[in-house]
């Protein structure tokens, strides 16, 4: 008779539990950050706007369906969620990511981050001391074009100057919007100009000597900047010139990169294929293609950190979208407002 063997059977670890992660804002940017999180195989188990139709349009849109809260206060003191996406106002983030971490909850939170430099750094270490992740998602950072400009730096440099235009009709598409509004942290240089300014950070690491910007009124109900002419000189001596045009036609991009041993650049057009180059000194030029360059979308990046069950109470800056990394952005940002000519 075959012995038994009396060894219980191996059993299969348990999988890791499902992340219960709540949205916090239900607009475009709100369903931008849904499809991304749904393709992570998440539980979405809340959704959080003040706007009765913008709840249920998301919340539709969501399998199982969420519970709805119309404030974060109610949605925190819920406890249902493991993280929020803060898809909300620029102006409301700083009280709502110190409601989020005091609560104990990890955070997503849309660019750029908050509006002073004192609450990023104060936030930062608050993350650290209730080892909370602080995530900021500056997508430019995992985009093709943008690494590719960052290895053509390393290329052609150190780099002399960077020239950058960048124009959207960001006026049409916002009009009636917070973005408006400065009370709501609202403005052209502040919604999309920062994160040309993250770029050249990571273009280039250099502190920036002086600024000097001219800012362009709304003009009407509008009380923000609708476009932005700005120089940055830094300690290296390099010099970029930034023009952003909120009020423009058409969707644009260029940003050009001089360096001493080289040139590179990408352009942007509606209607155009994309160009991205790089031309060493005296040689002929490369087309950079984008795709080997991409990496994990913040909201990838910031799942998988969780799954991985690490702490975050040290310094976790080593993260590509944590948030020590956006308070050099959210301070020059924040000095350019406050030393700009305004007309």
């Amino acid at each position: 008779m075959p012995s038994q063997d009396s060894s219980p059977h191996p059993v299969s670890p348990a999988p890791p539990p499902r992340l219960r992660i709540a949205i916090v804002g239900c607009g475009k940017v709100g369903e931008v950050h849904r499809e991304r999180l749904t393709a992570e195989a998440v539980d979405i188990v809340a959704v959080c706007d003040p706007d009765a139709d913008a709840l249920a349009r998301m919340a539709g849109r969501i399998s199982p369906r969420p519970r709805l809260f119309r404030t974060e206060q109610d949605l925190l003191m819920a406890g249902l969620a493991d993280a929020v996406v803060l898809c909300t106002p620029h102006g409301q983030h700083a009280t709502q990511i110190e409601s989020a971490l005091n609560a104990g909850v990890h955070i997503l939170c849309e660019k750029p981050f908050v509006t002073r430099g004192t609450d990023a750094a104060r936030l930062v270490a608050l993350a650290r001391e209730k080892e909370r992740a602080l995530f900021v998602s500056y997508t430019r950072r995992s985009r093709g074009h943008a690494r590719f400009l960052q290895y053509a730096a390393s290329r052609i440099g150190p780099l002399t100057h960077v020239q950058v235009t960048r124009a959207q009709p960001w006026r049409e598409r916002h009009l009636r919007t917070w973005r408006m509004h400065s009370t709501d942290g609202g403005g052209f240089l502040l919604d999309a100009g920062a994160s040309i300014i993250d770029l050249l950070m990571h273009l280039h690491d250099s502190p920036v000597l002086s600024t000097n910007a001219e800012l362009v009124r709304g003009g009407g109900d509008v009380d923000v900047d609708m476009r932005a002419f700005v120089r940055l000189v830094f300690a290296s001596g390099m010099r970029a010139d930034l023009c952003l045009i909120g009020d423009a036609t058409e969707t644009l991009e260029r940003i050009e990169l001089f360096g001493e041993r080289g040139t590179a650049g990408w352009s942007l057009r509606e209607d155009h294929p994309f160009d991205l180059y790089i031309r060493p000194a005296g040689g002929p030029s490369e087309q950079g293609d984008p795709a080997p360059f991409r990496t994990l979308l913040p909201d990838a990046a910031f799942v998988a950190a969780l799954r991985s069950r690490r702490s975050f109470g040290l310094d976790s800056s080593h993260d590509l979208y944590d948030a020590a990394t956006a308070v050099p952005v959210v301070s020059l940002v924040e000095r350019i407002y406050q030393t700009a000519h305004w007309r």
